[in-house]
């Protein structure tokens, strides 16, 4: 059995009211990768998980229309991180360092990838300049991933529902459309496409998907984050080799 979790922690803003919640909620949950999105290099919720981490996001100039550096008042932002029980055994290249990451891990003999990345890093906002080479990035990524390692973790805020009548997703861009059918032409199973209000996902590739039983959930739901509509989503899958 695997336990994945993403969440997205919104930098950690509202770390005041959230923090010590978001801590015991996570070590609660006892995943074995966690993925964290627009996080920041302080966060911490259990020393015994090794992290790996997105190129740190500069914060003494303007970095793609923001300065992070003001607008986190000292945070240094990290737009991914992996958190793992097991110890990442190869760095894989990505094309966009600040937003995406591809670890190899070794589990139960098995060689796993996990990739996490952001689709719309600046919302709705600056679809074209950004969320578009984001979307781009993603999907060549995963197409040379693939090409070397069929068994294939996804995950992060890809600001896209699959319920059209949401109305939630990257409409400039149309991140929808764009995903299920770059999912389909890959087949890779779109894990938490049928959870409602739902932004941040987990997909499975195939070789993954074969046999396997998947269970979704979530965690720190009810708008506990303030920033609706993320929130925590889960995927366990059980005989996934």
């Amino acid at each position: 059995m695997l336990k994945i979790g993403t969440i997205n922690i919104d930098w950690l803003r509202r770390k005041n009211k959230i923090l010590q919640m978001l801590i015991d909620e996570i070590n609660r949950q006892e995943f074995d990768f966690l993925i964290v999105t627009e996080n920041v290099a302080s966060f911490q919720f259990n020393e015994k998980y090794f992290v790996s981490n997105t190129i740190p996001i500069p914060v003494d100039t303007e970095f793609q229309h923001l300065d992070y550096g003001s607008y986190l008042k000292g945070e240094t932002p990290i737009r991914c991180s992996i958190f793992s029980k097991y110890e990442p055994i190869e760095i894989l290249s990505v094309i966009d360092s600040y937003t995406c990451i591809a670890r190899k891990y070794l589990v139960e003999n098995i060689e796993l990838i996990i990739y996490a990345s952001i689709i719309g890093t600046y919302g709705i906002s600056h679809q074209m300049e950004i969320a578009k080479p984001e979307l781009c990035n993603f999907k060549t990524d995963i197409a040379n991933i693939l090409i070397q390692n069929k068994n294939l973790i996804i995950a992060g805020d890809l600001n896209t529902s699959f319920f059209t009548e949401e109305r939630k997703q990257l409409t400039q861009i149309q991140s929808r459309f764009e995903l299920i059918n770059f999912t389909n032409k890959y087949h890779i199973n779109r894990a938490t496409e049928k959870m409602k209000d739902c932004i941040d996902h987990i997909f499975f590739s195939e070789k993954l998907n074969e046999g396997a039983i998947l269970s979704t959930d979530t965690f720190f739901s009810n708008n506990q984050l303030k920033d609706e509509p993320h929130k925590g989503i889960i995927v366990t899958i059980n005989n996934y080799i």
